[in-house]
């Protein structure tokens, strides 16, 4: 995205990373849209921090994911794609080698690795074969019927511009249009287009945006885009993790429960319960 593509904070909607990245941490909404596309029960969610930061190690190349997220038997990563630089293929397979290090701890086995699923939700045809959605996975090929490897890993890319929909249920149908710009017309969708007004009214947010735009142009300038925008996702990070626990100090005042809290902000209970402790 080029300096002058940064859109008005009046004029995003849901194919903008920074307000996809920032609904999504709604987990009824998440796991709404997680279990329209993978038609799977989604279990009890565990965000990995939104717009998340990874950098394997300190000489190689830093990722930032939209959303990316864990629950019992998978972990998942979202992205919300507007534009075609030819790399989502490689893209995809360098963000599931990532995730797989990041989330398997030292010591670990192999069977210990979950399933890795990535999802791009494309505003365009990423492979001109006009499918709604393309799905891989990995298989032995030239001995008749092709063998699965069973690695546990899925690369879906979603063609949101797509005018062949017969595959799609209704659900997601009408989804694919929200992405199009048109109406909500879905209990999701609605719920989805009101969370975006909601926080689209909030200047907390606003203000977010705005400090994220204008440091990415400045550091784009002096070509220090890649390095400096993992910092800079981070200090959005900890200033939102601020916010949370002042948030979560007000819910205690009100009553209530650490659990509650815990669960709506997307803490841990202990962390919850330590700020009950300085009250």
């Amino acid at each position: 995205m080029k300096e002058n593509q940064f859109k008005k904070w009046e004029d995003l909607d849901i194919t903008d990373d920074f307000i996809f990245s920032r609904v999504m941490r709604n987990k009824k909404l998440c796991r709404t849209l997680l279990e329209m596309i993978l038609k799977v029960k989604i279990g009890k969610i565990k965000f990995l921090t939104s717009h998340h930061a990874i950098r394997v190690e300190p000489n190689a190349k830093g990722i930032i994911m939209d959303v990316y997220l864990k629950d019992e038997n998978r972990v998942i990563n979202v992205e919300m794609q507007t534009s075609n630089q030819g790399d989502l293929a490689r893209r995809a397979r360098y963000y599931q080698a990532a995730a797989d290090i990041d989330t398997t701890p030292k010591g670990s086995e192999y069977e210990d690795l979950k399933e890795n699923v990535v999802i791009f939700i494309c505003t365009f045809d990423p492979f001109h074969r006009d499918k709604a959605i393309y799905s891989f996975a990995n298989y032995c090929i030239g001995y008749g019927e092709p063998i699965p490897l069973e690695d546990g890993t899925t690369k879906l890319f979603l063609n949101t511009a797509t005018k062949q929909l017969r595959d799609l249920d209704q659900e997601l149908q009408l989804f694919y249009d929200y992405v199009r710009g048109k109406p909500a017309q879905t209990n999701f969708t609605k719920e989805l287009d009101a969370t975006i007004t909601r926080m689209k009214q909030e200047k907390e947010e606003r203000n977010m945006y705005l400090t994220y735009t204008s440091r990415m142009m400045e550091f784009r300038r002096e070509g220090l885009e890649e390095g400096i925008s993992i910092g800079l996702t981070q200090g959005i990070e900890r200033g939102t993790y601020e916010t949370k626990l002042e948030t979560a100090k007000k819910l205690l005042a009100r009553g209530d429960s650490p659990a509650e809290i815990a669960d709506l902000l997307s803490l841990s209970v202990s962390q919850v319960q330590e700020l009950k402790t300085l009250e």
